[in-house]
C-alpha cells in the first residue's frame, strides 16, 4: 500500500463518480459515523456512495437513522473506488468477500484506519493508516474538507458520533486535541451534539442488561500475581435475560475496566456456537493490549483491544474454563 494524506484520498474520490464503502464486523459508533458520514459527504458534492454495513443499528446508535438512514447493500454495485474505514484486518470486514471480488476486478482500493497496521495494508492500493489520531471520522472530516464538500448538520452529526464513540466521551488516553478541535468544528457545522450524549451515552437501559452486567460483576476473578481480572458472558445468559446477541459489551467492559489496581480487564463473551470474543481493556501505561491482541489474530489499539477464537464456556465441577478444538 502506497502511504498517503488526505490531500491524495480527496483527489481519488473527486475523480469517482460511485463509491463502495465498507467497514468492519460489528460495527461501532465510529466505524458507522465514518461510514455514513463519507457516504452523505460525498453525495453532497455529487456522487454516488454504497454502504456494506449492517442497517439495523445496534440500540444506542439507531437514533442516527433520525438523521440519514441508509440501506446495507448486499451485491455488488458498479464503482469507480473503494473506500475501507476503521479497519486493519481483511477477516474483520464486513462483507469481505464483495470486497475482495472488487480488489479483483482492479477497482482502486483506499484504506482509512487508524488500528495498529495488519494485512490491510497490503491490500489496499493507497492509504492513510496513522494510530496517532483517535478516530476514523476525524480523518473523514479531513478528506471531505479537502473536497470541498459542505459539512451540513446531517454529516456533522454522523462524524461527531464516531469521535465521540472512539474517545469514550473524550475520557479515553487516545483523545487528542485534534479531537476537541474537529468536535468544536463539527458543533459549529450543527452536529446534534445533545442527542449524541443522550441516546448513545446517557439513554436508559433495558433492565435485564443491567441484571446483565451484575451477573458478569459477580462473575470476576482477580489474578493477583499478574493484576488482571476476567469474567465472562455466555449465550444462555443472553437467553436467561432475554437479550439479544448484540448487548452492548463495550459499555460493560469499559465499566468493568474502572476496577481499582488491576492493569487489565479481559471480558470473554459467546458470540455465537462456538466461537467466543474475548474483549481486553487497560488504563495502565505499561500495558499494551493491542499486542496480545494482535498475537492471537486480532487487533484495536493500545488500550481497548480484542480477538477472537473458536470454543466454549464450560463448568466442570465448579470451576469454569475454555474449552477449544
Amino acid at each position: 500500500m502506497k502511504r498517503v494524506s488526505a490531500r491524495d484520498i480527496a483527489e481519488v474520490l473527486d475523480n469517482a463518480e460511485r463509491v463502495a464503502i465498507f467497514g468492519h464486523v460489528q460495527p461501532d459508533s465510529d466505524c458507522y459515523g465514518s461510514a455514513v458520514g463519507l457516504k452523505i459527504g460525498l453525495e453532497s458534492v455529487g456522487k454516488e456512495a454504497f454502504v456494506y454495513l449492517p442497517d439495523d443499528l445496534p440500540y444506542d446508535l439507531a437514533f442516527l437513522n433520525g438523521f440519514a438512514v441508509f440501506g446495507e447493500e448486499k451485491m455488488m454495485q458498479d464503482v469507480d473506488a473503494v473506500v475501507i474505514v476503521d479497519s486493519a484486518s481483511l477477516d474483520r470486514v464486513h462483507a469481505r468477500e464483495i470486497l475482495e471480488d472488487y480488489k479483483q476486478k482492479g477497482i482502486q482500493t483506499v484504506l482509512l484506519d487508524h488500528h495498529l497496521a495488519s494485512d490491510l495494508i497490503n491490500f489496499a492500493d493507497i492509504g492513510w493508516q496513522d494510530e496517532k489520531v483517535s478516530s476514523v471520522s476525524e480523518m473523514v472530516l479531513a478528506v471531505l474538507k479537502e473536497m470541498n464538500a459542505t459539512i451540513q448538520k446531517d454529516i456533522a452529526t454522523y462524524l461527531l458520533a464516531g469521535i465521540e464513540g472512539d474517545t469514550g466521551s473524550f475520557q479515553n488516553q487516545n483523545t487528542t486535541k485534534d479531537s476537541f478541535e474537529d468536535a468544536a468544528y463539527l458543533m459549529s457545522k450543527g452536529a446534534r451534539f445533545r442527542s449524541i450524549i443522550n441516546n448513545a451515552v446517557n439513554s436508559k437501559r433495558n433492565i435485564n442488561l443491567i441484571k446483565l452486567y451484575g451477573l458478569a460483576l459477580e462473575r470476576v476473578v482477580y489474578n493477583k500475581k499478574y493484576k488482571t481480572a476476567a469474567t465472562y458472558v455466555t449465550l444462555q445468559d443472553l437467553k436467561n435475560y432475554g437479550l439479544e446477541e448484540e448487548a452492548s459489551y463495550s459499555e460493560m467492559i469499559n465499566f468493568l475496566n474502572t476496577i481499582g489496581g488491576i492493569k487489565m480487564i479481559v471480558l470473554i463473551t459467546e458470540r455465537e456456537e462456538g466461537v467466543l470474543k474475548v474483549s481486553l481493556r487497560t488504563r495502565d501505561d505499561h500495558v499494551n493490549v493491542q499486542r496480545l491482541a494482535n498475537a492471537f489474530g486480532g487487533g484495536g489499539h493500545i488500550k481497548a483491544s480484542g480477538f477472537s477464537l473458536s470454543g466454549k464456556i464450560v463448568s466442570e465441577n465448579g470451576r469454569v474454563k475454555i474449552s477449544c478444538p
